[in-house]
């Protein structure tokens, strides 16, 4: 289980209940999580846990010279995801009738949903937005369960939904989406900082990454 937890984190991946029910309880277990902590730290990783404890991943200690170009990278996936998750969020909301944002966990019914949209003239023009957003998120034809089958192939690929019952066609929301949520709050709050290029060294950086 070791292996397969230091294995899953060096990968860049989240561990949550969602995803990988078995780790994440192991990672439960503090002296498990001491260990892992320790190997990641020859790596000059650590272990981290986002802000509502729904995922573990792993960061850089400190971002330094060495781990710009990584930083940056990983910098560049996060911009490209900010927009179509939160377009999928509204969609999901604008479905359910909601104020409330979906939560790690929560169950989420392609088909419940593609009815909704197949319904309601605003939610299929919403959905149809998302071929804006890049030719990954281009349907091969224009009909509502391709659109919506090509969003949600994109936001299990990204990481933040995962299907756990095949033949009701059901999936949730994994432990990414708590990163998600700390990851526009960061934004939000080093709006200036994030529009032009720092020189310096930055250890907050790590906070993230």
């Amino acid at each position: 289980m070791f292996d397969q937890i230091a294995t899953r984190l060096l990968e860049g991946q989240f561990i949550c209940e969602a995803t990988a029910p078995g780790q994440f309880r192991e990672l439960a277990d503090p002296r498990i999580r001491d260990d892992v902590d320790a190997f990641l730290g020859k790596l000059k990783r650590k272990l981290t846990l986002t802000p509502n404890g729904q995922a573990y991943y792993a960061t850089w200690v400190r971002v330094g010279s060495d781990q710009r170009t990584d930083a940056k990278r990983a910098m560049t996936t996060i911009k490209q995801t900010l927009r179509p998750v939160i377009q999928f969020i509204e969609l999901c909301m604008d479905s359910q009738g909601s104020d409330a944002a979906p939560a790690p966990g929560d169950r989420l019914d392609y088909a419940t949903l593609l009815k909704r949209v197949a319904e309601n003239p605003h939610l299929l023009e919403r959905l149809r937005e998302f071929g804006n957003l890049g030719k990954e998120f281009t349907a091969s034809d224009a009909s509502p369960s391709a659109m919506l089958t090509k969003v949600f192939q994109q936001l299990e690929r990204a990481g933040y939904i995962v299907l756990f019952n095949r033949e009701q066609e059901s999936w949730r929301f994994t432990g990414k989406l708590d990163y998600y949520y700390q990851v526009l709050a960061f934004l939000m709050e080093n709006e200036t900082d994030i529009h032009t290029e720092q020189k310096d060294d930055d250890p907050e950086s790590g906070r993230l990454f």
